[in-house]
């Protein structure tokens, strides 16, 4: 882990451990960091820490893009406080809910632990987006996106994450041909 985050990499050690129980009966170990989908309770100066954090990153990484494009339930949180410390515009990719039926578009999208749809509305081709999420752990999530976004003609400059569990996101930058920037890794 980056010493540079002290709050941030605390939370990641002390984060608890719970069992979700898939539909097929296997057990998947979740652990609830605070800033992460299932997170609850954020300290402030964890929140200012990951904020600055993000946003320093975005603007040293990725100078040239439209906009933020962050996915529910965890990413898009940070992609909205990024988007406005950074004064750019944010589009929320939502998960499917009866509450929405008029989006553009709706994928697939299977984690280790769960499996629904993302979708997409208001892009148009040839924008050039960077994805702001909280976790990269298998890279399901950022993959789904990124193979939607390249079949509507948009551009992914890249994904900026909190944290990368594991190495898999050095496989999402080989197999899209985009820099990956996370602020800790476990």
């Amino acid at each position: 882990m980056n010493n540079t985050y002290a709050k941030l990499n605390e939370v990641i050690r002390s984060a608890k451990t719970v069992q979700i129980m898939k539909d097929n009966g296997t057990v998947y170990h979740f652990k609830l960091y605070p800033f992460g989908e299932r997170g609850t309770y954020i300290a402030p100066e964890l929140m200012t820490e990951i904020t600055e954090s993000l946003t320093q990153s975005i603007e040293e990484h990725f100078p040239e893009f439209d906009y933020i494009a962050s996915p529910e339930p965890g990413g898009h949180t940070w992609g909205m406080l990024a988007a406005y410390k950074l004064q750019r515009p944010i589009n929320i990719l939502r998960l499917s809910t009866e509450l929405y039926e008029d989006f553009q578009l709706c994928v697939k999208r299977e984690t280790a632990y769960n499996e629904n749809y993302i979708c997409f509305d208001g892009f148009k081709k040839n924008d050039r987006v960077l994805i702001v999420d909280d976790v990269v752990s298998s890279g399901a999530t950022i993959r789904s996106i990124a193979v939607q976004m390249k079949e509507m003609g948009i551009e992914l400059v890249g994904v900026q994450a909190i944290l990368a569990k594991g190495e898999h996101y050095r496989q999402l930058e080989e197999d899209f041909g985009i820099p990956v920037r996370v602020l800790s890794k476990v």
